[in-house]
């Protein structure tokens, strides 16, 4: 499944204290800059990444061990599936649909069970990335520099740009929408949506903040 692509660029109206206007961007437009952490040493880096002509072009630099990855490149979690007859009595089909963490070598066959007559077959599996195992950056799969649990739920974003998206949301007494089903807002984790926990969505974004001035 590819990185969708983000929306056309359009001007923003100029934020209104205490009232919050969705404007329909989704997450994926902020996609071009994410704060990351190299998978193998663990130092903080930048996927730096533009829309060109129907794909995203990406690429990651870690300053600390020198791996470098490109567009094509995937080290997050993957998701396998398969699928074939029974090796024993033909019953169809025998399916493999498994989820497997990023850093987890991930097998070419899984085995099986029979429905029908109980024996187990190798299925031979095709591997896909699985984006929306948050959270991670959407073009490699690396694990999110800007990460901050609460007590509520974790937050996490992919830049300063999108921190401040969410700072605005957060303080926001007033959230108005036109109904953009796909937005960035519109698929926040419910617990970002309750009034009660509109400080500590605040006091969070804030924390992030401070983290990236720091970095």
């Amino acid at each position: 499944m590819a990185v969708q692509r983000p929306p056309a660029r359009r001007g923003r109206p100029a934020p209104v204290p205490g009232r919050h206007f969705d404007d329909g961007r989704g997450l994926n437009a902020f996609a071009d800059r994410i704060a990351v952490r190299c998978h193998r040493c663990d130092t903080p880096g930048w996927v730096l990444a533009s829309w060109q002509p129907y794909r995203w072009t990406a690429c990651f630099r870690c300053t600390g061990c020198s791996v470098a990855l490109d567009s094509g490149d995937w080290v997050g979690a993957v998701c396998m599936q398969g699928r074939r007859p029974c090796g024993y009595c033909g019953h169809q089909w025998l399916h493999v649909h498994r989820r497997i963490p990023a850093g987890v070598p991930a097998p070419p066959t899984f085995s099986s069970r029979c429905g029908q007559c109980g024996r187990s077959s190798d299925v031979t599996v095709v591997t896909r990335p699985l984006r929306d195992a948050e959270p991670a950056d959407p073009h490699f799969g690396l694990p999110l520099h800007l990460v901050e649990p609460t007590r509520a739920g974790l937050l996490w974003a992919y830049n300063a740009e999108h921190l401040q998206a969410l700072h605005e949301y957060a303080v926001a007494t007033l959230r108005e929408t036109k109904g953009h089903h796909r937005s960035m807002f519109s698929r926040l984790p419910q617990w970002m949506k309750l009034a009660r926990h509109r400080v500590l969505l605040q006091r969070a974004v804030e924390r992030l903040q401070r983290r990236l001035l720091q970095g």
